[in-house]
């Protein structure tokens, strides 16, 4: 996963996003919480995980979440 931080690619109301393998970030969203969030995408993207987008949304808040509480 590549990681950028370019404001300009990011939709708005939205501080990150992930498309085809490159993790983009705006300048106030570059934070462990919404790189963990965006590494679920690029997780259940190299996988090929067959997920609902808000399912795959859910369980990336969940997983930053944990990550979050029990590792960082």
């Amino acid at each position: 996963m590549k990681i950028i931080v370019d404001g300009r690619r990011v939709g708005k109301g939205n501080e990150a996003c992930y498309n085809e393998c490159i993790a983009y970030f705006k300048k106030m969203g570059l934070n462990k919480r919404n790189v963990l969030h965006e590494f679920y995408h690029h997780l259940v993207h190299v996988f090929d995980w067959n997920l609902t987008q808000n399912k795959e949304e859910r369980k990336a808040n969940w997983y930053s979440k944990v990550i979050m509480e029990n590792v960082i």
